[in-house]
């Protein structure tokens, strides 16, 4: 029988994670981290007994970095609170982890830590008064918005150009009289830059103000 190599859990997970935060899921395979790992694919399944399984940990492994706190019972608006707290937190990791998004809405098998944030999600909105229906559709649109925000700044972030620069380099493509209200866009950002966090805090409060009158119209 083979001896299982000296290795933690964690250190297989941690070398799992830079590669596919390097190459993306697509670059993670058992036998491309057995290979990093300077081991044996078999080896790994001492560990994991599936790819599956690994991608749990992984994601178990990163959901701890999300910001959650328990929900006020004496204070009916702490719900916002946690969920803007969650939602900014959420975004810093989903851009540093590209590939978490999908692994944590598409992967049946879940660790303890994972449920115990999903459990949290869910509760902070039945505490503050949402059925569980509207819950879940709330969960859905705000990790919709934080999706699209962080996919939306892939290509600003993968470029060593600033968005000042981008700007200007894209208004170099048309005509601007011809396209008066785009040549007003551009030169926007070229005079006053980008600020990423500002723009997203932004949509994030739209979000949010959407859904209290939501849950407003429920004691109306």
């Amino acid at each position: 029988m083979e001896k299982r190599p000296a290795l933690s859990k964690d250190q297989i997970i941690s070398i799992a994670i830079a590669i596919a935060d390097k190459g993306g899921l697509i670059a993670l395979s058992m036998r491309k981290l057995a290979a990093e790992l300077n081991i044996q694919a078999m080896s790994l399944y001492y560990y994991f007994k599936t790819k599956d399984e690994l991608l749990a940990q992984m994601a178990d492994h990163l959901v701890t970095n999300i910001y959650f706190e328990e929900f006020d019972d004496n204070n009916p608006n702490d719900w916002r609170t946690i969920m803007l707290n969650r939602a900014t937190t959420a975004k810093v990791l989903f851009q540093e982890h590209s590939w978490l998004p999908h692994v944590l809405d598409s992967q049946i098998q879940s660790g303890v830590k994972r449920l115990e944030y999903l459990n949290n999600y869910i509760g902070t909105l039945r505490k503050a008064g949402f059925p569980i229906e509207l819950s879940l559709k709330v969960i859905s649109l705000i990790d919709s918005y934080i999706y699209g925000h962080c996919r939306q700044l892939t290509h600003v972030s993968d470029s060593e150009k600033s968005p000042e620069e981008l700007a200007e380099e894209f208004s170099n493509n048309f005509d601007a009289s011809g396209f008066p209200f785009v040549n007003e866009a551009t030169s926007l950002v070229m005079e006053q830059g980008y600020d990423a966090d500002a723009d997203f805090l932004y949509g994030l409060n739209v979000v949010l103000n959407g859904i209290s009158l939501e849950l407003e119209s429920l004691d109306s």
